[in-house]
């Protein structure tokens, strides 16, 4: 099974984002920086929200210096599939 990251649909989380009571993996998402456990405080849904929003605006650049982009990497399709 696949972990994707709830911020920007990337498929690439080494765990789920959250576990089975909800508590954050402390994962932070290798494609939008996102750190499930820490950065959806105290709200998940709008934090989320927000912190998507903001990646957008900033040009959807990718977070991980160390675990590089996959081959031909598109975030406008990323963002638009829906955990298909």
């Amino acid at each position: 099974m696949e972990n994707i990251c709830p911020v920007c649909n990337c498929k690439k989380l080494f765990e789920p984002p959250y576990d089975s009571e909800g508590y954050g993996s402390d994962e932070i998402c290798p494609c939008c920086g996102f750190q499930f456990g820490c950065d959806d405080y105290p709200d998940k849904m709008e934090s989320q929200r927000m912190w998507r929003e903001e990646w957008i605006k900033k040009g959807c650049i990718w977070f991980s210096k160390g675990r590089p982009a996959p081959h031909q990497w598109n975030a406008k399709e990323q963002l638009n599939k829906k955990n298909d």
